[in-house]
């Protein structure tokens, strides 16, 4: 069989975008648009980045800014005679979900054949938004997934600024359930634009010379091929506890059974912690709006972030395992680099040590044209080195539909060997 010399992979999906937080909900709710809270979605903008943080809610006045009926729980006159009657919430006027879904082409082509395939739709479910002043819950179930029944990926409540009236606002929030651990605060799976998912967030060692190719969910650290790969953002069940200080200085720490959002496979939990400062632009909290101009900000942000966790072997040994890394986020206007280092260690074999870095540079062309390119790399301690170019273009035909053409490339044997094309569009 002659060496395979050439590779074209055309994909034509529509609703091939990651999984996302941008749900049309919101737009129903506050009657706005979607370049509200997002750039090219489902990438947030600042204010998106508060928004999200503060429970779905605006950061401030946002009983205000809602334009949906609200439904009443209960009487406001409630309050004046608790305990002795249930503390009155309210609903929103309509159900506030989203449905999104997927399917594709493919054509690839080899120098000996070339073959085509219609892929298996999907649908997802996605619901959000705030059930009450200081109360939030996130839904997001893969209907369908492969012509099989699918899943739930996140399904959370978020209790938003508590203890308020002893404590300062936005000090301290508390999320229960599954969801996705705020170990970064950009590129995740479910917030980035690229259809390559991001190596910095899912590689694993076990994973050897490879590159997660797209959405990943993964399920635990693994010490072998048999066992899947550990990712910083893959869902996880368990709680979290975040907020932000002064404005600009946010911090989180979770617990979390560390196997996904598989059954825990052991009686250890697995500890993460997270602290990030934002020098200028729209602060964590939504508040000091410094160095905006034209809507667009130039800002600065540095975190760090450490992983902690223990699972176990095909034999049921425990073993630990861990990250530690940091990140940056630098805007200046239309311009966005983003970019990040982590050192990773699974102890029970010493081959299965790397440390990864990348970096990103996005730019707005036009507020409904989007150009990215990212850089991988990671080195393992056996010596092998895994590197990855990935060009991408996302265009907005109209605020909700979204075109966008993507490759991947190998820096060390340029040359386009795939190409990704996309339609995404959301109701």
């Amino acid at each position: 069989m002659r060496k395979l010399k050439f590779s074209v992979v055309v994909v034509f999906l529509i609703f091939q975008s990651i999984y996302s937080n941008a749900i049309p909900a919101f737009s129903r709710k506050y009657k706005t648009s979607c370049v509200t809270c997002h750039t090219i979605y489902p990438q947030l903008n600042a204010f998106g980045e508060a928004f999200r943080i503060n429970g779905y809610q605006f950061p401030a006045d946002d009983e205000d800014n809602i334009k949906e009926e609200q439904v009443p729980l209960g009487a406001e006159a409630y309050k004046r005679v608790w305990p002795k009657a249930v503390w009155p919430n309210f609903i929103p006027g309509s159900a506030p979900i989203a449905l999104r879904g997927r399917s594709g082409f493919q054509i690839t082509t080899t120098d000996s054949s070339t073959s085509s395939e219609f892929g298996l739709p999907a649908l997802q479910l996605l619901g959000a938004g705030a059930v009450g002043k200081d109360i939030s819950i996130f839904v997001g179930a893969h209907l369908f997934e492969k012509g099989e029944v699918g899943s739930i990926d996140r399904l959370y409540i978020k209790f938003d600024n508590l203890f308020s009236r002893f404590l300062p606002e936005k000090l301290m929030y508390l999320q229960i359930g599954q969801f996705i651990p705020e170990m970064v605060p950009f590129a995740t799976n479910h917030r980035g634009i690229t259809e390559a998912a991001y190596a910095f967030n899912t590689y694993d060692p076990v994973m050897g010379n490879e590159f997660a190719a797209g959405h990943t969910h993964g399920s635990m650290a693994g010490m072998s091929s048999e066992m899947e790969p550990f990712g910083i953002e893959q869902f996880q069940l368990g709680a979290e506890l975040s907020g932000v200080v002064q404005h600009r200085l946010r911090y989180v720490i979770g617990c979390v059974n560390g196997n996904g959002a598989e059954e825990d496979i052991n009686s250890a939990k697995d500890f993460y912690g997270r602290l990030a400062y934002k020098i200028g632009g729209i602060a964590y909290d939504g508040s000091c709006k410094d160095s905006i101009k034209n809507g667009m900000e130039t800002s600065f942000a540095l975190g760090v972030f450490g992983y902690k966790g223990t699972a176990s072997d095909t034999t049921q040994m425990d073993y630990s395992f861990s990250r530690i890394g940091g990140d940056l986020n630098f805007n200046f206007r239309k311009l966005n680099l983003v970019g990040g280092y982590i050192m990773g260690e699974n102890a029970m074999d010493r081959e299965l040590k790397y440390n990864l870095f990348f970096g990103e540079v996005n730019y707005s062309i036009y507020p409904w044209l989007m150009g990215i390119v990212r850089y991988e790399q990671a080195n393992l301690t056996s010596g092998n080195t895994v590197k990855r170019i990935v060009p991408h273009i996302s265009m907005l035909i109209v605020p909700n539909v979204k075109f966008k053409i993507e490759t991947r490339l190998d820096p060390d044997h340029l040359g386009f060997n795939n190409l990704f094309l996309g339609l995404d569009f959301a109701l």
